[in-house]
């Protein structure tokens, strides 16, 4: 049996030592049990009280127990739609990622046809630009031909009948002259 020094877990001598004596002697200390004993006995309109308030608290302690285990389920679920929200939620997004991923490779192929014409588009605008100052120039040399013929048919024009002349040949022009006009009509 424990004694009450034991339950207690008291050094009695020090606490004694400063008083000069001791309620009783070491070996003469009631237990804990006996405590118990006597203090129900002596009462018994008490002891009634103490059963109530003993039943009462193991009532308040098993209502307790209740309601932390119904805060525990609570928790587990809450915790489980919580989760299940975010695995919702997560499988939302990597649905969102792959479709933008889809939609980034025909943006892409998009952008790589028009890459494409475009080029095509720029080398037939050079090749274009190329024909055209080809004609333009062609245009230019055929313009001053035609000039050139109209100035030789202009000037065999006014060239007097032969031997009506002036000169031998009858030419109104050196020879020369109706060179250096053919010179200029080659290109």
């Amino acid at each position: 049996m424990l004694s009450l020094q034991e339950a207690i877990g008291l050094d009695m001598d020090a606490m004694t030592s400063g008083f000069g004596f001791t309620p009783w002697e070491a070996d003469t200390c009631p237990t804990l049990e006996e405590l118990m004993a006597a203090s129900s006995t002596s009462s018994p309109s008490s002891s009634g009280g103490a059963v109530a308030d003993q039943a009462a608290g193991l009532v308040e302690d098993e209502e307790e127990r209740r309601r932390r285990q119904r805060r525990k389920v609570s928790n587990r679920l809450s915790a489980q739609r919580s989760r299940a929200r975010k695995q919702q939620r997560l499988e939302e997004l990597r649905g969102t990622v792959a479709r933008f991923r889809v939609e980034k490779r025909e943006l892409a192929a998009k952008l790589h046809a028009v890459a494409r014409h475009e080029l095509a588009v720029r080398r037939q605008n050079a090749r274009l630009r190329a024909e055209a100052a080809v004609l333009a120039r062609r245009l230019r040399e055929a313009r001053r031909l035609l000039a050139l013929q109209r100035l030789m048919q202009q000037l065999r024009s006014r060239r007097p009948q032969p031997g009506a002349g002036s000169g031998p040949g009858g030419a109104a022009f050196p020879p020369a002259a109706e060179l250096g006009l053919a010179s200029l009509m080659t290109y």
